[in-house]
């Protein structure tokens, strides 16, 4: 069944005439019969009784008129909903949630004053899930961590970071240059469990059977920050500039860094992420 097919239908039951119908719809009178007895032949019924003055549908036909009356409802619905994503486009952006959320506020604001058409959904998670949701096509584009073998037609590098031990300014810490793992054994800490690298720390502390004090487990680095300013607890993480409150010190006998990136599917061409991945790269980044 064609959906002309069922346009034909259509006008011909409003009509009442297949020759009404022939001329509304710019057809030949033949050509509008061909069309609907292909119809006829594919449902394996008449629909409509020839021979008199005006055409009437059958029993079947009235039948099929409730059904193709959705079928075009439905395909109209369809087209306006896609001219909206032309005329409103949408970009799905996944984000970590060891971001902090003002920087990528930041680079949001930016892009929605140069692009103030654009609507960005926004999805934060792990490395993990924002990967899945990426590959699933359920975002555009992720900013997110990257491996050291990362495709470079599909991604693109923004800034590295290393994490360091972070303490408020009251902190026995606060005047030091450095720490070992061994001194953090006993104070009261905070594990950001979405840390992309909370499973080595794990596994180095236990190793050294060092045991900090974990008092609360953040899955947001916001809170981390808020925490440690509150003199609440200390936490290894990543360092960002302009933070008050904060000191950051280097653990000698750990080094972690990572690499924030943005990444697409390779497959995927899309004006509006392109525009977007310009903005990130462009975009100054609170670190050092």
């Amino acid at each position: 069944m064609d959906l002309y097919q069922v346009r034909y239908f259509l006008t011909i039951a409003e009509t009442g005439n297949f020759s009404r119908a022939a001329e509304r719809l710019y057809l030949s009178q033949p050509s509008l019969s061909t069309g609907i007895k292909k119809l006829e032949q594919e449902l394996g019924v008449a629909l409509f009784e020839r021979g008199g003055r005006r055409t009437v549908l059958t029993q079947a036909g009235r039948s099929f008129l409730e059904k193709a009356t959705i079928i075009m409802a439905q395909y109209q619905a369809a087209l306006h909903e896609l001219k909206g994503f032309h005329e409103q486009p949408t970009l799905r952006l996944g984000a970590l949630t060891t971001l902090r959320v003002a920087e990528l506020a930041d680079l949001v604001s930016r892009f929605q004053q140069d692009s103030p058409s654009v609507t960005i959904e926004l999805r934060d998670g792990t490395q993990e899930k924002l990967r899945d949701w990426l590959e699933e096509g359920e975002v555009d584009v992720a900013i997110t961590v990257l491996g050291d073998r990362e495709e470079s037609q599909s991604s693109l590098a923004l800034f590295s970071q290393p994490l360091l031990l972070a303490v408020p300014l009251n902190h026995p810490f606060a005047q030091r240059t450095s720490v070992r793992l061994m001194e953090l054994d006993g104070y009261p800490f905070i594990d950001r469990i979405n840390c992309e690298f909370a499973e080595r720390e794990c596994d180095i502390l236990e190793a050294k059977n060092i045991h900090p004090k974990v008092i609360y487990r953040a899955s947001r680095e916001e809170w981390v920050i808020s925490w440690i300013k509150a003199g609440l607890g200390i936490s290894v993480m990543p360092k960002w500039r302009g933070l008050t409150g904060i000191v950051y010190i280097p653990i000698v006998d750990l080094d972690f860094q990572r690499t924030i990136g943005i990444k697409w599917r390779q497959q995927q061409s899309s004006e509006i992420v392109e525009r977007f991945c310009h903005y990130a790269a462009s975009h100054n980044w609170e670190v050092d």
